[in-house]
């Protein structure tokens, strides 16, 4: 099987799930005399191994529906189908589902508008719509805008939980899941969540009783908190703080989903939701594959993750197979100016001395952002703080083939989301450079390096095949994020006029 980030957040929640549901409810106390260290069967529910609940069944329809495009009454549907267990159950019956959520289809069912099904009173705040809405995460993985994202992950948890605290809860969720998908750091992701949230709910008029009980959230480090200060309850803000906390006080899945099951209590939803998000961090084979083997309808779930996959994760926007020969070219290669101070198409160079910022942490060049972000990709914080401090690009390369835990799938899925977020910011906050880049318009950028046949065309500028793309030898991927940012400029350029 072909894995995916899809693959590793999906099977990361459902793995979750199946190992909090032979011990949902029992208490924290029980389960520190006996805590859950392995997949069990059977338990509370009386269920085979393996077996997940509503959580799973919930996220799968959720998903199911989106591969078809954003329709809330499709989405509803598809609630209603598995209520009367029609799909996606794991032994063809429904056996756990929440009070609220019940209630919510059983409107559906009797044809109400699904926005308006959702309790919306103060005590219809359980996790039934947090514990569901990871899918979300990648049909909104290309909106920018902040209030188009509360929009649509308020209308979906509205089909089940319609108060504010619900939809919020799901709404910071998604941001620091979306963070997560550029593959960044946790706790990196974690701070720029925070700073994110707080300039929206700044720039909103949201009821301040309301924003004040996600503080431990948004305000503070919930990671710092002690255990007895965390709860594990079926309320939507405790399941979010809770699998928080868990995601943030560990460092590898097993540990992350083991510590949110063993809270005890909605010990499936806590799993889910941690689950979901520690396998978007860690990949899918950070999940023991003896758990993986044991998930019910593991067939199925991989045939909706590939499903999701081809729906969801597009191609970069710019290929070789979409360039003419006609196309008008502008070929760079080595980062020296022909004049010192003189702006040239040396600069397009990752390695063109030319100093950005982000979340306060100062990068040298688009390389040491590179490599950078590389190091805090595979947790190497050692070669992340060493790279900060070296001047030469070459020396940062360098340390960036040092870096440890390295898997080359995994940076084959985020390197060239991380090289277009540098040139990003390198091209952003300086104006001569911008300026540059936006004269370009129009051209095919081309890295003409003989050697580089990933972010290069493989061949030098003057070789017979350069303007002929179908020949070339390299993906030129470098040239096709510098595009992509010249695009996203020229945009936030008109917007701002």
């Amino acid at each position: 099987m072909k894995t995916t980030v899809i693959h590793s957040s999906i099977f990361g929640l459902v793995v979750g799930d199946a190992l909090g549901v032979p011990v949902e409810f029992k208490k924290r106390d029980f389960l520190k005399r006996f805590p859950v260290k392995d997949m069990q069967a059977y338990g509370v529910h009386d269920q085979p191994l393996g077996t997940w609940s509503d959580d799973s069944s919930l996220t799968f329809c959720l998903a199911e529906s989106l591969c078809s495009g954003y329709n809330l009454d499709h989405i509803a549907q598809k609630f209603l189908q598995w209520f009367n267990a029609e799909i996606w159950t794991p032994h063809g019956k429904v056996f756990d589902i929440g009070i609220a959520t019940a209630e919510a289809i059983k409107m559906i069912k009797h044809g109400a508008d699904p926005i308006l099904c959702g309790g919306a009173s103060e005590m219809d705040n359980g996790n039934g719509s947090l514990m569901r809405i990871l899918p979300l995460l990648f049909y909104l993985q290309d909106e920018k805008d902040l209030k188009v994202i509360f929009k649509r992950v308020k209308e979906v948890s509205s089909i089940t939980h319609a108060h504010f605290r619900s939809a919020f809860a799901c709404f910071i969720y998604v941001v620091y899941g979306l963070e997560l998908l550029k593959g960044i750091d946790k706790r990196e992701a974690y701070f720029n969540m925070q700073i994110k949230l707080k300039k929206f709910i700044a720039e909103n008029d949201f009821e301040q009783k309301e924003i004040d009980l996600f503080n431990r959230v948004l305000m503070n480090d919930i990671a710092t908190l002690p255990e007895n200060e965390i709860y594990s309850s079926g309320y939507v803000l405790h399941s979010l703080e809770a699998s928080l906390w868990c995601i943030l006080s560990t460092g590898t899945y097993e540990d992350a989903v083991l510590k949110a099951v063993n809270l005890g209590d909605d010990t499936d939803t806590t799993g889910a939701i941690t689950g979901g998000l520690a396998g978007l961090i860690y990949g899918f084979e950070s999940i023991p594959e003896k758990w993986l083997n044991a998930i019910v309808k593991k067939n199925e779930i991989e045939g909706l993750c590939e499903k999701m996959n081809a729906v969801f994760m597009k191609k970069q926007k710019y290929n070789v197979a979409d360039i003419k020969e006609s196309t008008e070219f502008l070929f760079f290669w080595g980062h020296q100016a022909p004049n010192k101070g003189t702006i040239s198409k040396a600069c397009l160079s990752q390695w063109w001395p030319s100093s950005f910022v982000e979340n306060d942490i100062i990068y040298q060049t688009a390389e040491h952002y590179m490599m950078a972000k590389k190091a805090l990709l595979f947790h190497d914080q050692e070669i992340f703080e060493k790279i900060l401090l070296k001047e030469s690009p070459k020396d940062v390369k360098d340390l960036g083939r040092q870096i440890r835990n390295f898997d080359v799938a995994k940076w084959d899925a985020h390197k060239y989301e991380i090289v277009k977020q540098g040139n990003l910011l390198k091209f952003s906050q300086n104006e001569d450079l911008k300026s540059f880049l936006l004269q370009t318009k129009g051209k095919v950028l081309a890295e003409a390096s003989p050697v580089d046949p990933i972010w290069g065309i493989g061949l030098a500028e003057d070789h017979v095949d350069a303007k002929i793309p179908k020949n070339w030898k390299g993906l030129n991927l470098l040239g096709f994020a510098l595009m992509e940012v010249r695009d996203e400029i020229s945009i936030n350029k008109i917007n701002d006029q």
